[in-house]
C-alpha cells in the first residue's frame, strides 16, 4: 500500500493511503460472501441461497462499507507500527476515492502535544506544615463513639440527633404522590435525608403523636414536584436516643483495630489524622506548583484530546452515580446545574489534567526519572512485605495492571522530585 504522511498542524498528522488493487478486491469479495449468507429469498433457507442469486439482493453500499471497515484496522495498525506514530485520540477517517478497483483513505491522527517546558525548579511554592491538635483527636474519637452508639427508647420529646420511627403519607394539593409514603420509617433528625425543613418539624414530637409537616420541594427537584407545597401526615411510633459506649480499654478491644488501650487508640487516631492532613497538604502544594509551571510553559492540547478525556470523565461519573441510584439528569437537577455548564467545566478540568500530565512527562524526560526494571521489582517487594504475601503472588495479582502500576510509580517519582525542588 502506498501512503504519504504530512504534518498538517500542531499535534495532527495526515496520512493518505492508496490501497493496492488486490487487497481491495479481496476485501470486496469477502464482504460479498459474508452478506450473501445473511440474504433471505423466498424458497431458500437463510444461509443457503445460491451465491449468484444472493448477489442480486445485496445492497452495494452496505457491501462497500463492510469491505472498507474490514481493511481499516490493519491499515491503521500498519501506519502506527511503521511510521512510529503514537496516537492520543480516536483518528478521523475519510474515504477520498472509491471504485471497484480503487480505494484511497485519509487518516487525521492526533499525536502528543508539543511541550515547551518553563521553569520547574526553585519556584519556592512553600509547603504547609501539618500539625494535629488534641481537640482534633478528641473530635475523631467522639465520631467513633457515635458510630458505635446504640439506640434506646425515649419517653420524652425528640431532639436533633434522635431517631424517629414513623409512618407518613405525603400529598400535594390533597393528592398522594408516588414515593411519598412509607411505614415504620426510621429517620435520624439532622441527617438531612429528607428535603429542607422536614426534619426540623419533627423535633419535639413524642411516641403516639400525629404531626403534619408542611414543606416546599426545592426548585431543583424532580419536574413533577419541583417548587410545589406538600403536606406529610406523620404518625410517630417511637423516639430513640443514641447511647454512646463508654470510652475504655474494653471498648477499644471490641473495635478490633489492632490496639487494645485508649491511649493506643488516641495515638493511632493522631497518626491517621496526620497522614490525612499531610496528603491534603501535598495535594494543595502540587496544585499550586502545577499551576505555576503551566503558567510559564507552553502546551498545545488538541481539541479532540480534550473532548475525548471529558467524555471519559463524564462516563465515569455517570457510572459512579448509577451505583448510588442516580442519573446524571437527576444530579444536575439536584445541584441546579445546566447541562452545558457541566460539560464546559468537564472540558476545562480535562484540559488542566492533560496539561499537567504532559508537563510531568517532560520533567521526567529532562531529569531522566524513568523507571528501571529493578525499581519496579523493588516496589513489588515492598508490597509483598506490607501485605505479607509471596513476591510471585504480588506480581501475579498485578499482572494485568502492570503498565498502570509502572506509570503510577513513575508519576510518583516525578512528583517527589518536584516537591523536593520547590518546597
Amino acid at each position: 500500500m502506498e501512503r504519504k504522511v504530512t504534518k498538517v498542524k500542531p499535534c495532527h498528522v495526515e496520512v493518505h493511503v492508496v490501497v493496492d488493487e488486490k487487497s481491495w478486491k479481496d476485501a470486496q469479495e469477502a464482504s460479498t460472501k459474508k452478506l450473501c449468507k445473511e440474504v433471505q429469498v423466498d424458497g431458500f433457507r437463510k444461509g443457503n441461497v445460491p451465491e449468484a442469486i444472493a448477489k442480486r439482493h445485496i445492497n452495494q453500499g452496505k457491501m462497500l462499507d463492510e469491505a472498507i471497515n474490514s481493511l481499516l484496522p490493519s491499515i491503521y495498525k500498519e501506519i502506527m507500527e511503521e511510521e512510529k506514530i503514537e496516537p492520543f485520540a480516536q483518528p478521523q477517517v475519510d474515504v477520498t476515492k472509491i471504485s471497484d478497483t480503487n480505494l484511497e483513505v485519509k487518516f487525521v491522527i492526533v499525536t502528543a502535544p508539543e511541550v515547551e517546558l518553563g521553569e520547574y525548579k526553585g519556584l519556592k511554592i512553600g509547603k504547609k506544615e501539618v500539625k494535629v491538635s488534641a481537640k482534633e483527636v478528641d473530635e475523631e474519637i467522639e465520631k467513633l463513639l457515635k458510630e458505635n452508639a446504640s439506640l434506646v427508647l425515649k419517653e420524652g420529646a425528640s431532639e436533633m440527633g434522635d431517631t424517629v420511627v414513623f409512618d407518613f403519607i405525603g400529598t400535594v394539593d390533597g393528592k398522594a404522590f408516588d414515593g411519598g409514603s412509607a411505614q415504620n420509617y426510621s429517620l435520624e433528625l439532622g441527617s438531612h435525608q429528607f428535603i429542607p425543613g422536614f426534619e426540623e418539624q419533627l423535633v419535639g414530637v413524642k411516641a403516639g403523636e400525629h404531626k403534619d409537616v408542611n414543606v416546599t420541594f426545592p426548585e431543583q427537584y424532580t419536574p413533577e414536584l419541583a417548587g410545589k407545597a406538600a403536606v406529610f401526615a406523620c404518625d410517630v411510633h417511637e423516639v430513640k436516643a443514641k447511647k454512646l459506649p463508654e470510652l475504655n480499654d474494653e471498648f477499644v478491644k471490641e473495635l478490633n483495630r489492632g490496639v487494645e488501650t485508649v491511649e493506643a487508640l488516641k495515638e493511632n487516631t493522631k497518626k491517621d489524622i496526620q497522614a490525612r492532613k499531610e496528603q491534603e497538604s501535598k495535594r494543595e502544594f502540587l496544585e499550586k506548583l502545577y499551576e505555576k509551571i503551566a503558567s510559564g510553559s507552553k502546551v498545545e492540547i488538541p481539541e479532540e484530546m480534550i473532548k475525548e478525556q471529558a467524555a471519559n470523565m463524564k462516563k465515569d461519573m455517570e457510572q459512579r452515580m448509577a451505583q448510588s441510584g442516580l442519573t446524571l439528569e437527576q444530579y444536575l437537577q439536584f445541584t441546579g446545574q445546566k447541562a452545558e455548564d457541566f460539560d464546559a467545566q468537564l472540558e476545562k478540568d480535562a484540559k488542566k489534567d492533560i496539561t499537567n500530565y504532559f508537563l510531568l512527562e517532560e520533567v521526567g524526560k529532562k531529569e531522566n526519572l524513568e523507571l528501571t526494571d529493578a525499581d519496579v521489582e523493588f516496589e513489588y517487594a515492598k508490597l509483598a512485605e506490607q501485605y505479607k504475601m509471596k513476591l510471585e503472588d504480588v506480581k501475579k495479582a498485578l499482572e494485568k495492571q502492570n503498565a498502570q502500576f509502572r506509570h503510577n510509580l513513575k508519576m510518583t517519582r516525578i512528583e517527589e522530585f518536584l516537591i523536593k525542588e520547590n518546597a
